[in-house]
């Protein structure tokens, strides 16, 4: 059973409508959960309505064991653990979260909403970088870091990959002027090209075909609330550490 509290937006609601669509495929139940708009606050109208749903499943018998919730935010995830302390089903239920949190400072910031994050386990999916091609990836990012401060994450060495994608593509594209020659070209430059994440070659909805997932967590190591990368997904394969 899921339970979903998720952001007002295209990209989170497009989370949701693609969780509930697969998890009711599989043969799973899926509450109406609560959308909340991006300008949100005070999330205890979205917390008593979840804390209800989740109530309501257990009292008509579903096993407290099977119910998660599922939360699809950006970094107002703060005020959504900060207030959950206050609901008991929201704090004997577990979380799964999303990538828009995924690895997120501020979650870290706050004891209060940090605990939470540990004592629900909440794991959060987000693109990973491969481990096999990592004498690839690993120079560009450390070029990347040592110019400009910041650790390249899998989304900018997929830019990267993107960029010579691009660049075959404007060179084989004639005219370059004729955006649907240039759209064939980058479709047949991607499926043919190896970047430092990988093959780049896409599916029919236009997304990478193959792709590695990690799975982060927030954890107390060495006495202090961090991420820990928790499992990956590579291949069709779901390892969990």
């Amino acid at each position: 059973m899921i339970v979903p509290l998720w952001r007002n937006d295209a990209g989170n609601n497009g989370l949701h409508d693609s969780v509930q669509i697969r998890f009711q495929a599989l043969g799973g139940t899926v509450t109406p959960g609560f959308r909340y708009e991006p300008t949100t606050s005070d999330f205890s109208a979205a917390e008593s309505s979840v804390s209800s749903q989740i109530a309501n499943l257990i009292a008509g018998g579903t096993n407290p064991s099977s119910i998660a919730v599922y939360l699809a935010a950006f970094d107002e995830v703060v005020g959504v653990f900060d207030l959950a302390w206050n609901y008991p089903a929201l704090v004997n239920t577990v979380w799964y979260g999303s990538d828009g949190v995924a690895l997120s400072a501020v979650l870290l910031d706050d004891p209060v909403e940090g605990t939470f994050a540990i004592h629900s386990r909440y794991p959060n999916p987000i693109f990973g970088l491969p481990d096999a091609l990592q004498n690839r990836w690993q120079p560009v990012a450390n070029a990347i870091e040592a110019r400009t401060g910041i650790t390249a994450d899998a989304f900018a060495l997929s830019a990267y990959d993107a960029l010579f994608v691009v660049q075959n593509a404007l060179v084989h594209a004639n005219p370059q002027k004729n955006f649907g020659n240039f759209k064939a070209a980058f479709v047949n430059e991607a499926d043919h090209f190896n970047g430092v994440t990988g093959s780049t070659a896409l599916d029919a909805a236009g997304d990478r075909e193959n792709g590695d997932f990690d799975f982060w967590a927030v954890r107390l190591q060495d006495a202090r609330v961090t991420w820990v990368r928790i499992g990956t997904y590579n291949n069709g394969v779901l390892t969990v550490f």
